[in-house]
């Protein structure tokens, strides 16, 4: 190579390529997208205002949500080789979550509990959420491209926890079914298997 093109070359790779932070401005939109095919399509359910005032069947929107808020904060961390990321907020979240379970399994009745687990919603649950989560999962993926996660496995099951999470949060405002152990047990699932597919296809996406 000559110096000329050399000098040349290396002034072209002065661009600056926008930070995670700024891509994840689509997550906004990504969400709003989600919430909106909901509405649409199931509607909000009609008692939501009583739901959310009480405590345990509000659960299933604060956990959701604190694990996306969670789950992306640390997924931004893992973009960036060598920086601390403290997993145990996400632990939290489902400490909660699995003591809101077993309280709720202790409280139910013998002949009840099959009912509570399955719910009456369970497939609907099982492939609604993974298909909100797939538009804010792949905007975070996106994202997080900008950076160099140097593990992208675990970035990408971070990621799809994220996803994941605001999905089943979207989800929270249709579903009617109040008890930890159908919503613990159902969300989770959904929630793992966004997880699991975003840290496979991590593999390729985040390859830098």
């Amino acid at each position: 190579m000559k110096t000329d093109d050399l000098i040349r070359a290396l002034a072209g790779d002065t661009v600056v390529e926008p930070r995670p932070r700024l891509r994840l401005v689509w997550l906004v939109p990504a969400l709003a997208t989600g919430l909106v095919l909901l509405l649409l399509t199931f509607g909000p359910r009609p008692d939501l205002g009583t739901a959310l005032r009480d405590p345990v069947s509000a659960m299933r929107l604060v956990l959701s949500l604190s694990l996306g808020g969670f789950a992306l904060w640390a997924a931004l961390r893992l973009a960036r080789p060598g920086a601390a990321v403290a997993l145990w907020p996400l632990a939290g979240v489902a400490g909660v979550a699995v003591g809101l379970w077993v309280a709720a399994y202790v409280a139910t009745p013998p002949e009840a509990l099959g009912m509570a687990v399955r719910g009456k919603t369970m497939v609907g649950c099982l492939t609604t959420i993974p298909l909100l989560a797939l538009l804010p999962t792949a905007v975070v993926l996106r994202a997080l491209r900008q950076g160099a996660p140097t593990r992208p496995t675990l970035t990408g099951a971070v990621a799809g926890l994220a996803g994941g999470g605001f999905a089943a949060a979207i989800y929270a405002l249709h579903c009617t079914e109040d008890s930890p152990l159908f919503y613990v047990t159902w969300y989770g699932l959904a929630i793992l298997a966004v997880a699991t597919v975003s840290a496979i296809s991590a593999k390729w996406a985040l390859r830098w």
